[in-house]
């Protein structure tokens, strides 16, 4: 994805591949939501794989702007939890030309383990000249609550700038709060002259959310919350030609949020 001047460049550390409504209900989706039931996939053929696997996509984005080269989520690290194994992240990032000491921002949509992966590996700092950026929400509820956070983390510190909510980040990269999946969810956004485009974090982990309002969501801390700024951002995308990805979307490929005949689709590319 090319944003003006900036390039966007998905980073794959590996692929999941689960029935959708087990996906739905075995990621933390509220029971009884649209996503757990095998009829509420039917109109929605298109996102999935001709085997009738949802494919769950595990890793971050590269982003290159005038001297900065920033890693937007970083994967989840050489490891296997349940169906999710990843491991492929550093030499995916190797093929498109950079090395760890390359990268000099590493940008943390929330502090779930299969997005902060590739951070840090046996207490070490994976890219040793990169400043670490987070929202200070999700620091705080994390990093000293949670053991396996703050193991994995903790090492970041000296290196960490957190933000607060929505701002500017730098030059082509702002952010925008979006709560609910964690209380610091944010989503990335990338300008450059007219153009625009949007890393969505968790916010949506799969482009189906974003065409029905009453679609589940996958390991909200507050799924009430987490389903208001889903509806919101839909409502912002639809028609607005804003190219959108996240880290879980199938391929981690770009698309837009068009309307028709009274519904929403989904139009990759």
């Amino acid at each position: 994805m090319q944003v003006g001047a900036i390039s966007i460049e998905p980073v794959l550390d590996g692929v999941a591949r689960m029935k959708p409504s087990a996906a739905f209900r075995g990621m933390g989706a509220v029971a009884g939501t649209k996503g757990t039931n095998d009829e509420d996939w039917a109109p929605h053929r298109d996102l999935i794989a001709d085997d009738g696997m949802l494919e769950i996509a595990l890793g971050g984005f590269l982003v290159r702007t005038g001297d900065r080269v920033v890693l937007v989520d970083t994967g989840l690290g050489d490891m296997e939890r349940g169906v999710m194994k990843g491991g492929q992240f550093l030499i995916e990032l190797a093929k498109l030309g950079v090395q760890p000491a390359d990268v000099t921002d590493v940008v943390l949509t929330h502090l779930h383990f299969d997005h902060v992966g590739w951070s840090t590996t046996h207490g070490e700092i994976v890219f040793p000249n990169a400043t670490y950026r987070c929202d200070a929400r999700d620091w705080a509820h994390f990093v000293g609550p949670d053991p396996g956070a703050t193991k994995k983390l903790r090492p970041l510190e000296g290196q960490l700038e957190p933000w607060s909510g929505t701002g500017t980040l730098f030059g082509g990269l702002d952010t925008m709060s979006a709560p609910g999946h964690t209380p610091g969810s944010t989503i990335i956004v990338v300008s450059s002259g007219t153009d625009r485009a949007m890393m969505l974090g968790d916010v949506v982990h799969c482009p189906v959310e974003l065409l029905d309002d009453e679609w589940g969501g996958m390991g909200d801390v507050d799924p009430a919350l987490a389903k208001r700024t889903r509806v919101a951002l839909a409502k912002e995308l639809e028609g607005s030609d804003t190219p959108v990805a996240a880290a879980h979307f199938p391929g981690m490929r770009f698309g837009r949020l068009l309307t028709g005949s009274g519904k929403r689709s989904w139009v990759v590319g």
